[in-house]
Formats: C-alpha cells, sequence, structure tokens
C-alpha cells in the first residue's frame, strides 16, 4: 500500500548523505495526545516504528488504532500515573529500537487565535501536562507542536514555564514557528515547532535542512482533484463500501445551500467561509462552527476533503461519528509538515552523533 501523499513525496525526494537515509530507522515513536495520528503517520512515513498512542478522546483513539495496528492504543489522560506506567511498559516491551523519539500536538484552542485566547482555557494545562509526561519517561528526544500564537507576548509566562520545565530536565531546546504552505500543505496553518534533545541542539542546523525542505503549495482545486461528488450523509450505516473513504457530504437545508451559493471564492463569514479555487486553504478550524465552503458547489467540504487540506492520503481512514470526523481531521497535525520536521530534527540529531562519535578520543 502506497501511503505517500503527494506534498510528502516531494520532502521525501530532498537528498540526504548515504548514511542519512534512513536516520529514522534507530527510533521508535511514542505519540501523547496522538489524535488520529498525523504526526505519528510522518514518523512511520520516515522509517521510525510508531509504537504506542495516548489520548483522552476514544473516537481519535478509534481512528488511531484502525491506522497503526502494530501500535498500542490507549484512552486516557497523559497527566495520570497509570498512563505513564503503561507508556513505559510499551516502550520497554514492543521494540528494541534503542532511542525514544516523544511526539505530541497537545490541545491548542485555548490558545488559538481563532479560539477564546484565554490562559484559563483548560485545555491549556495539557501542554504542561505534555512536558512533565516528557520529563518522567525521559525520551532522547521529544517533538511538541502547537499553535504560533503560544510564542507570543500574551502567553510568555505559560510558555517560559512549558521551556523551562524541559531545560531543567536536562533538554537542550530549540523553538521555531513554521508555516505548514510552505511544506507542501494545501493550507496556511501557522504552528509552534518545539524541539527537545538530551543532546545538544543546534537550531541553524535544524533551520537551514527545514528551509531547503520547502516546496510549493498545492491549490485548494489541486488537492481536491479526481474526488467525484459525494454523496449526502444517510446514517452510519450507509456509508460502507464507498470507494473513497469518508467522502460523504452533510445534509444541509435550502436556506443553507442558498446562502454557500452566493458566497464568493475567498470569502463570507467564519462559517461556510468559501474556499478560493486558486489558492492554499486558510486555517481549518475545529470546534461549533462549520467547516468551509467548497469552492464550487454549494456545500461544506467532506471530511475527505479536509483530511486533503491536511496532507493526508485517501488510505488513512477515519473512524469514530460521523458527527465527530471533522473535528478530529481539523485538529491533527498536517503530516507533510510533521515529516519535514521529525525529518530536520532526526538527520540532524543522527549528523551530529556522527561527528562525536568521530571525534572521539580511542
Amino acid at each position: 500500500m502506497n501511503r505517500s501523499t503527494a506534498p510528502a513525496s516531494k520532502l521525501q525526494q530532498t537528498t540526504l548523505a548515504p548514511a542519512l537515509q534512513n536516520a529514522g530507522s534507530a527510533w521508535k515513536v511514542l505519540d501523547l495526545c496522538c489524535g488520529l495520528g498525523g504526526i505519528s503517520f510522518a514518523a512511520r512515513e520516515f522509517g521510525c516504528l510508531v509504537v504506542g498512542g495516548v489520548d483522552l478522546s476514544s473516537q481519535a483513539i478509534e481512528s488511531f488504532q484502525h491506522n497503526f495496528p502494530d501500535a498500542t492504543a490507549i484512552t486516557g489522560s497523559v497527566a495520570e500515573r497509570k498512563t505513564l506506567d503503561a507508556c513505559r511498559q510499551i516502550v520497554k516491551t514492543q521494540s528494541s529500537r534503542s532511542k525514544l523519539l516523544i511526539v505530541s500536538g497537545p490541545p491548542c484552542q485555548g490558545f488559538s487565535v481563532a479560539g477564546p485566547r484565554t490562559g484559563r482555557d483548560p485545555r491549556n494545562r495539557v501542554l504542561m501536562s505534555v512536558a512533565r509526561a516528557i520529563v518522567a519517561l525521559s525520551p532522547d528526544a521529544a517533538l511538541i507542536e502547537n499553535v504560533a500564537a503560544l510564542m507570543s507576548k500574551r502567553y510568555q509566562r505559560h510558555f517560559s514555564r512549558f521551556k523551562r520545565l524541559l531545560s531543567d530536565a536536562g533538554f537542550h531546546v530549540v523553538v521555531l514557528a513554521l508555516d505548514a504552505a510552505h511544506f507542501g500543505v494545501p493550507q496556511h496553518r501557522h504552528r509552534m515547532i518545539c524541539f527537545a534533545s538530551k543532546a545538544p541542539l543546534s537550531e541553524l542546523d535544524i533551520s537551514s535542512m527545514l528551509l531547503s525542505m520547502h516546496c510549493p503549495s498545492p491549490s485548494v482545486q489541486q488537492a481536491l482533484a479526481g474526488l467525484r461528488r459525494p454523496p449526502v450523509y444517510k446514517g452510519r450505516d450507509k456509508l460502507r463500501g464507498r470507494q473513497v473513504a469518508n467522502h460523504v457530504a452533510m445534509r444541509h437545508c435550502v436556506a443553507v445551500k442558498q446562502k454557500i451559493a452566493a458566497i464568493a471564492p475567498g470569502k463570507g463569514p467564519m462559517s461556510y467561509r468559501k474556499l478560493h479555487p486558486s489558492k492554499p486553504s486558510r486555517t481549518l478550524i475545529s470546534g461549533n462552527r462549520a467547516p468551509p465552503a467548497h469552492p464550487f458547489q454549494a456545500r461544506s467540504i467532506t471530511v475527505r476533503e479536509a483530511a486533503r487540506l491536511q496532507g493526508f492520503p485517501d488510505t488513512f481512514e477515519v473512524k469514530g461519528r460521523f458527527s465527530n470526523q471533522m473535528l478530529h481531521v481539523t485538529n491533527a497535525v498536517p503530516p507533510p509538515l510533521a515529516l519535514a520536521v521529525i525529518r530536520a530534527f532526526l538527520t540532524v540529531l543522527e549528523k551530529d552523533h556522527g561527528r562525536r562519535t568521530t571525534h572521539q578520543p580511542a
């Protein structure tokens, strides 16, 4: 089965020295707040072994388990001791690979410019719980993704506590702000990426490698090409047997269809904002707001179309209730972006490890 998306394939063609082509093969990956598995998918594409995923949402875990059948999926909180004990057991028994990379994309709605933007949002505490879990599990390296707004002055105190917790535990920390559209994702999505490593880490090396991976972003029309007009949702039992998984439209009343039809491409309110066909999408937003509208058809985009705008291949199937599938997709980390940062991170670590090994006295 070919799991690659078109953008990911472009990234995978980046030239590396032969010794670094298989940099991911030395690493096993544990995904905290895994959702349906966007970062894990990228890690697997790079050759890492995904050994486990943890999330509070049983429906997100259902998607994770379906797409990573060889990994252990845990429904639970990263703040609970029993969850961390289970993680230790997974890491200990599932793989002989010596190096552990923990990845995480904790909930970000409280920090997002599209959300309530309050430091008191209970979801914000998950970020600190992830940091404490990383310290407790003591991996060789960790990769944490969140909204770029977290790096703003508004959240400086919160973000400083997060970085200090990792630094005090002996991790070298590098933080970068990236736009997923620079890495082949058909969507502008500004994210904070935190790289943490027990080994010394060069921000310049990571930044330079990421810059070398920049590639054009497909337009919405290019990303959605080849998908036929979807059937309208008529109940979960009617979803079976579809040629393209998750490509089912929401049921709209006549008034909503007329409203969508009247919106110009790239315009409209937050609800039913119409996608511009010749540009990348704006950031896909989860929550109670309606998903964006299709550029040519009077309807909201389907879960499959949202997945394509996130950079997931059509072979990646979203499980759970139809009403929650869009939320899980829009919450995910775009795989092409995750692939770029994992590739840059692990390649730099392996390269630096090779340098240190070479210069060790005999």
